[in-house]
């Protein structure tokens, strides 16, 4: 794998230049404060006044300030924060800084800034849409750019600036992988009304949304190209209330062209999140799906929520829903989803690990390859099921276990082990964009197989990462018994990526 060494070796070289020692106070500093006196917070009458010197408040301002810094970009770059800038305690410098928080006139504030991302893949017997045994080795390129330009408190433009290209494949790239030189966000927006519990904002454009824990609407971080819709949007955001209604056309991508969103299909719905109970949250949602593209005619409703929570150690997460409307042949459509998971944390030993245990459920149909099992509609569907992208959210079934810890500040690894079998032997199993394989042919067992993956996470900086990543499957008795499916064997995954923020 030459261009996977090659990248691993360059990110090498990078570590010591990004820190990976353990932070230091910075070169003239008079005195060191205590993790434990930071976090009993002020301790002298002046720090509410916000002019206090002493060195417990000057320690938890640029705690604070640091922490805000890792957490200015946002999975949806048009959420990114960048106020810390105006804060007096921050003293640091990251490249592109110099071109946020800029004031044009009296009303005018603009960001401008962007993100870099590369990423060597090695896949072997599954380069496509499934296990075919095919082998590639392949790198990725990815580069956005962006503009928010805020009039006031009321007022605001964004534009997002895409690239996404694949270098030295063998085979042709995925449609998630090619979008030459096109547009992700072009959205203004406006509020509409000023309360004393919320506000209420109106939202028109091509728009990322992302909703959730993902398993039902994402942009697609994991794709080269991510994921947009156009249309508008009401949302509202409260005290206790968190409420956005939609109503979009999602995007095609087409590599060399501009992209325009599929009058054949409508996307649209209502997603609201509850926040007011402490450590938890909780999210109701309807959508509406319908979409007369080719042969794929269906209109499905999805209702249904999450619960997601903590208490002390313990972790909690409930997500379900029911999906009914009508299939391409006429006949009534009814599916299911539910996912559930509870998880223990060791936030105060070593490493800090903290195990998950999920069991995934989504209904298959009654009828071999027909389409009546449940859609998973956009997702992000790279962080469930296995990171190999094997299967969709339909006719499956898995129990999956999760650990991570984290030996350094800076390292996070992580094992996640999945179980996967067929939800019905009356259905196929369903790939990530939900096509049927291998539809001809009845399945000979539920036993899909096993899969392992493990990841580690390298924080170089606040705005650079470097992923390193290999996942095995372990086919099942579906494939050794099954007739007709390319082939048979296990398959194995690497990938090294690296992205800067800036």
């Amino acid at each position: 794998m030459p261009i996977a060494r090659r990248l691993l070796l360059l990110m090498v070289c990078l570590l010591p230049a990004a820190g990976w020692a353990q932070d230091v106070p910075p070169e003239g500093a008079e005195f060191t404060i205590s993790a434990t006196n930071v976090a009993e917070g002020p301790v002298c009458e002046r720090a509410t006044s916000g002019n206090c010197n002493c060195p417990a408040c000057q320690a938890k301002a640029a705690a604070e300030v640091k922490k805000a810094v890792a957490a200015a970009y946002a999975p949806l770059f048009y959420n990114n924060n960048f106020a810390y800038l105006n804060d007096p305690a921050y003293d640091d410098w990251h490249l592109g800084e110099y071109f946020k928080q800029v004031p044009l006139g009296d009303c005018w504030t603009v960001d401008l800034g962007g993100q870099y991302r590369i990423r060597s893949m090695h896949e072997q017997n599954f380069r496509g849409l499934h296990l075919t045994g095919n082998d590639d080795d392949f790198l990725l390129h990815r580069t956005r750019l962006f503009a928010n330009a805020k009039y006031s408190d009321w007022f605001r433009f964004y534009g997002e600036y895409l690239d996404a290209e694949s270098n030295n494949e063998d085979f042709p790239p995925r449609a998630i992988e090619v979008n030459r030189s096109d547009l992700l966000n072009l959205f203004v927006d406006a509020r509409a009304f000023d309360g004393d519990c919320g506000d209420l904002w109106f939202r028109l454009g091509r728009q990322e949304l992302l909703y959730g824990s993902e398993r039902l609407i994402s942009p697609l971080d994991w794709a080269n190209t991510r994921r947009t819709f156009e249309g508008f949007k009401f949302f509202w955001q409260g005290e206790d209330w968190n409420v956005d209604v939609f109503a979009t056309r999602p995007v095609t991508i087409d590599p060399i062209h501009f992209d325009s969103p599929n009058y054949d299909q409508e996307f649209f719905g209502a997603w609201s999140t509850y926040k007011a109970v402490p450590g938890q949250t909780y999210d109701l949602f309807a959508i509406q799906f319908n979409n007369a593209a080719g042969e794929n005619d269906y209109q499905f409703t999805t209702l249904g929520g999450r619960w997601l929570g903590s208490e002390g150690c313990w972790l909690w997460e409930l997500e379900g829903g029911t999906q009914f409307g009508e299939n391409t042949s006429g006949s009534p459509h009814r599916a299911g989803f539910a996912t559930g998971g509870c998880g223990y944390k060791w936030a105060d030993r070593c490493w800090q690990p903290q195990l998950w245990c999920y069991y995934d459920w989504a209904s298959g149909g009654d009828v071999l390859g027909a389409g009546e099992g449940f859609n998973h509609l956009f997702p992000l569907a790279h962080k469930y099921l296995g990171y190999m992208d094997l299967f969709g959210r339909s006719n499956i079934q898995s129990p999956n276990v999760q650990l991570t810890v984290q030996p350094h500040p800076k390292l996070k690894l992580l094992a996640w082990y999945y179980y996967l079998f067929l939800d019905t032997r009356a259905d196929t199993p369903y790939t990530v964009v939900m096509s049927p394989v291998n539809p001809a042919n009845a399945p000979a067992s539920r036993d899909l197989g096993h899969e392992i993956d493990l990841l580690a996470t390298i924080s170089l900086t606040p705005r650079m990462d470097l992923l390193l990543g290999y996942s095995h499957f372990f086919s099942g008795q579906y494939y050794q018994l099954t007739p007709g499916l390319p082939y048979r064997g296990d398959a194995d995954f690497f990938y090294a990526q690296y992205h800067w923020n800036f």
